[in-house]
């Protein structure tokens, strides 16, 4: 292990639903003799019982769980405890990636990393840098352009009009195009104008990532 000396392999918890992938990983832990298998579950409510019994340093977390999103047991686990927690997953789209850092993962892997890479990401991340595979790394670098160009949360509001932030409330309550267009008195076909607008300024392609987006930039705010 780089860094300083350990006087014990470090204490590796996993977090993955799928059977088969679980036991891949815990052969892939197991097989450095800087790390142990703490605990290996396939749910976050075992994840907390695994937590309430073993000490653990780091944390690999999947995002799709069937009883939540591995994102918010990062956040929970970070708001409780000092514990490092990787994200690996299979979602690679900007809204999840974004997503899983905000919520103070220190690293975002993709499930296809090799297992020697896998092994030196986890050293990486105990040793206190922050893996990040490269297809996730694409959208870090890509919202640090927006916001060295004042797409920050002051110039996201100008940039965006006032109609716009309007359509971006409405959708954040879930109302549809032609009910946002019935409220804001304009037509379903206006909306999809400033639907377009929104998507160019904010560089996203979806309502919910406008919306995610918006909320980060300051634009709308959780209550909308």
């Amino acid at each position: 292990m780089t860094g300083s000396p350990k006087t014990r392999p470090a204490r590796i918890g996993i977090v993955e639903d799928d059977e088969h992938l679980r036991a891949y990983l815990c052969d892939v832990v197991a097989s450095s003799d800087d790390l142990k298998v703490a605990f290996a579950e396939g749910t976050i409510a075992g994840a907390l019982r695994g937590f309430e019994t073993h000490s653990i340093d780091l944390c690999l977390v999947d995002l799709q769980l069937p009883d939540g999103n591995g994102a918010d047991l990062v956040r929970h686990l970070k708001s409780v405890r000092d514990v490092k927690c990787l994200i690996l997953t299979v979602l690679g789209d900007r809204t999840s990636v974004i997503a899983a850092l905000d919520s103070g993962a220190d690293g975002y892997l993709l499930k296809d990393t090799q297992p020697l890479s896998l092994v030196g990401n986890i050293i990486s991340a105990l040793d206190g840098y922050a893996p990040i595979s490269p297809q996730a790394a694409h959208f870090l670098l890509d919202l640090y352009q927006q916001n060295s160009q004042g797409v920050g949360s002051g110039a996201g509001e100008a940039r965006l009009t006032a109609k716009e932030q309007d359509v971006l409330k409405l959708f954040s309550r879930g109302l549809s195009y032609r009910e946002a267009g019935d409220v804001l008195g304009i037509s379903e076909h206006t909306i999809r104008d400033h639907v377009k607008s929104i998507y160019r300024k904010l560089r996203v392609h979806s309502r919910s990532e406008a919306i995610f987006e918006a909320r980060q930039l300051g634009i709308i705010s959780s209550r909308d």
